[in-house]
């Protein structure tokens, strides 16, 4: 039977509490100042024969802070020690604070990653706590980063996913600062999805530079303006052959710099490029109409504007070496362009920063995109149409109705949706989806197939060549409560500041 008693709240152990700090705001220390601790505090007694509060930390730490002389409190149990009576103490307490106050991101993590510490499975926490399987999945990366861990208690804006992709990025400070900054400002998910880019496009940079050394080729940093060294392709021998890789690498100066190529790929239903999508010429391209049919009913391989690191082959000296700049000849001829040696300081400087903008932005537009497209698959798990659907869908028909022919925009809208796009033509399995649906749900799929229609025509060089369908369907996806990233403004008419970082290959 559990015993009553007034104490000194002094006296009572409160360190052994999920939250990390009691946040006793000004008006709950009045009222227990004016009328006590109304609710009685539910404590254990420890071996030592002390009391240790179960529930009803807040209440006694205001106690003790306004100088109440004596607390209620009810002695429920002798404390137990074991690990199974720790992982019931968290799990109550993480019950009871979760129903008032709530607990902030650190101290959700610090919770299920005790509970992890204690053996309960990943599974079972989630079925304990009623934190879902997404929830624990974070939680467990953040409390294994002593970096996120520090960031959610010092942020307490950060939510758990976003904690866990501080985790993610947790040997880069710099990154850190970066989506830390971004969480205050709203613009989250589209930096940690440009961090995620450049740290794989880092990596394949950094893994192809090591292969070109293991081959014995001296790998150098990308020659800058007024270097000697100069790229092959513009380069001939002293009887005018121009030079390739192949015959070139004898030469002293053969080297090459990382650069970036960008073209149309093949890729297969799991977005794994198969190869370089043909144009009639190369041998090692790929022709969509030579792949044989999916035997599995599956998808059909489809073509995609990709980029991916490749080598730049250079001669480091080409007058010492005897080869012919062949471009400096017709530099200055009637292409009407200014050679780079007649330019004043401010018109290099401009046309650098206008380089690099369109390396940038291009980079940020296909970041933006990731982000846009898994926006658009919670749009697609709704069971109803957003507020304003009947307007657009009428509106875009006006306007538009075009873009609903492109069986790319049909094969999108179904990828949105989790179903097969088919192999070629439109989707039967979405068609099948919409003969079945009832009416709110066919609004919303309607919804999808039009949004899909804009998603695939949108273009990477929307953000400077603009084009009134891109902005209004981007306006639309704002007005829904997607977040525009900066290229994203600027493809609706809003011009930010180009970036100012440092140079990097096209």
């Amino acid at each position: 039977m559990s015993d009553l008693l007034h104490v000194d709240p002094a006296l009572l152990l409160v360190d052994l509490n999920v939250r990390h700090d009691a946040r006793l705001d000004a008006d709950f220390k009045a009222s227990v100042a004016e009328h006590g601790v109304l609710v009685p505090v539910v404590v254990v007694r420890t071996h030592e024969d002390r009391l240790r509060v179960r529930f009803g930390h807040r209440r006694t730490l205001a106690a003790v802070e306004v100088g109440r002389p004596t607390v209620p409190v009810v002695v429920v149990a002798d404390e137990t020690t074991d690990d199974a009576a720790t992982v019931e103490r968290l799990v109550t307490q993480w019950a009871e604070n979760e129903h008032r106050t709530g607990l902030t991101t650190a101290e959700r993590a610090d919770v299920i990653g005790q509970l992890s510490a204690f053996g309960v499975s990943p599974t079972q926490i989630a079925r304990r706590t009623r934190a879902t399987k997404t929830e624990v999945t974070a939680a467990l990366a953040v409390h294994r980063s002593e970096l996120a861990r520090a960031a959610t208690a010092r942020y307490k804006f950060l939510d758990l996913t976003q904690a866990a992709v501080v985790a993610e990025f947790d040997a880069d400070t710099e990154a850190v600062k970066a989506l830390v900054l971004a969480a205050r400002e709203g613009r989250f998910d589209h930096v940690a999805q440009r961090l995620r880019d450049d740290r794989r496009e880092a990596a394949a940079r950094s893994g192809l530079a090591d292969q070109l050394r293991e081959q014995g080729v001296r790998v150098i940093d990308r020659p800058a303006s007024g270097d000697t060294a100069a790229e092959l392709h513009r380069l001939a021998d002293d009887e005018g052959t121009r030079l390739t890789a192949a015959t070139h690498e004898c030469c002293p100066g053969h080297a090459a710099y990382i650069g970036q190529e960008h073209g149309w790929v093949i890729v297969d239903a799991d977005g794994q490029p198969l190869g370089e999508a043909s144009d009639g010429d190369g041998e090692d391209e790929v022709d969509l109409d030579d792949e044989d049919d999916p035997e599995d009913g599956g998808e059909a391989p489809r073509r995609e504007w990709s980029s991916w690191a490749a080598p730049r082959w250079v001669c480091t000296d080409p007058a010492a070496h005897g080869h012919t700049d062949t471009w400096a000849a017709t530099s200055s001829g009637n292409s009407g362009r200014v050679p780079a040696d007649q330019l004043t300081d401010d018109e290099r400087e401009a046309a650098r920063v206008a380089r690099r903008d369109v390396i940038e932005s291009n980079k940020a537009w296909g970041s933006a995109q990731t982000v846009r497209r898994e926006w658009l698959r919670d749009l697609a798990c709704r069971k109803t149409a957003p507020k304003g659907t009947a307007g657009f869908l009428a509106a875009s028909l006006a306007v538009d109705a075009d873009l609903l022919a492109d069986v790319g925009g049909n094969h999108l809208a179904a990828d949105l949706l989790g179903i097969e796009t088919g192999s070629y033509g439109r989707s039967a399995e979405l068609a099948r989806l919409v003969a079945a649906a009832v009416d709110a749900r066919a609004l919303l799929l309607a919804l999808v197939q039009v949004l899909a229609a804009y998603e695939a025509r949108a273009d990477r060089n929307d953000w400077r060549h603009l084009r009134p369908a891109t902005g209004r369907y981007l306006t639309h996806l704002q007005a829904l409560g997607y977040t525009l990233a900066d290229v994203e403004h600027r493809a609706c008419g809003h011009d930010p500041a180009p970036t100012t970082d440092s140079d990097q290959d096209d």
